[in-house]
């Protein structure tokens, strides 16, 4: 795991070193953990994609947290982002770009700790990749890349987020083989699975993916299949959200309405 820890209080940068060194240490795995006291001294070593987390101030100076965050999504930087901020000003604004957590000074190192159990999951369910052979070339294809998966005459095809549609001549049979034991597909029909973690909705024809592409649904238990989303998708959406919402600053009733739907707050 490579960290960057951002922070112009000398201070805090010790003690959030602490908490992350002492959790990555029981969990018997290898932690280099990088300090700066300033975006500015951060962004003079930076190398897109070397990080795996980066946990930052708000204030720091002339380049803010939120500025730095900024810098980092436009240039498609995906790490994980966790802010540590003695002003919950910026949370709402957090999450537009993206970052997993929230926290507020003085933080609690045992809910730190938590969220960095659960970001470490996050990141080893993300690693996951499956193997096949198309144009008789090896190809490794990201689970988390997979929009949905179909078949055209005698091929698989794995339609993804960013290579397009990968063809294989495998059983389809043998691809759902592949993918046994990921909770995130579910099949829509005999020849069709759909990642769930990429659904934007749900329609009477099927599911509209994240792409915009319409995946459609056998009418013969239909019902079936979309309560399956529900209590398998919807629901751990919802839970996600309620978890990022619990590890706001205290009082964030803003954040509450921006984050769930009058049907979600109804849940909960």
């Amino acid at each position: 795991m490579n960290i960057a820890i951002l922070d112009d209080s000398k201070e805090d940068l010790r003690q959030v070193k602490s908490v992350i060194s002492s959790y990555y240490e029981s969990q018997n795995t290898s932690a280099d953990i990088h300090l700066y006291s300033s975006a500015e001294a951060f962004f003079t070593k930076y190398i897109p994609g070397f990080y795996d987390l980066i946990i930052m101030d708000i204030y720091m100076g002339s380049m803010t947290g939120m500025d730095a965050a900024r810098k980092l999504r436009e240039a498609r930087d995906t790490t994980a982002l966790i802010f540590i901020s003695s002003s919950d000003s910026f949370a709402v604004e957090s999450y537009d770009v993206q970052a997993s957590y929230y926290l507020l000074k003085p933080f609690d190192p045992e809910k730190l700790c938590r969220i960095l159990s659960t970001i470490q999951f996050r990141q080893s369910q993300n690693s996951r990749y499956i193997e096949l052979i198309s144009d008789r070339t090896p190809v490794k294809i990201p689970v988390r890349s997979i929009l949905y998966v179909d078949t055209y005459r005698n091929a698989v095809q794995v339609h993804t987020t960013d290579a397009g549609i990968i063809r294989s001549y495998i059983t389809f049979q043998k691809f759902e083989e592949l993918l046994e034991g990921m909770k995130c597909f579910l099949s829509c029909y005999r020849g069709c699975i759909v990642n769930m973690d990429h659904i934007e909705k749900s329609t009477d024809e099927g599911f509209v993916m994240d792409n915009q592409e319409l995946v459609t649904v056998r009418k013969r238990g239909s019902n079936a299949i979309k309560k399956h989303i529900w209590n398998t998708y919807s629901l751990q959406t919802l839970i996600n959200k309620y978890f990022r919402y619990a590890s706001s600053p205290p009082g964030s009733n803003y954040l509450f309405t921006v984050l769930f739907s009058p049907a979600e707050r109804y849940l909960l």
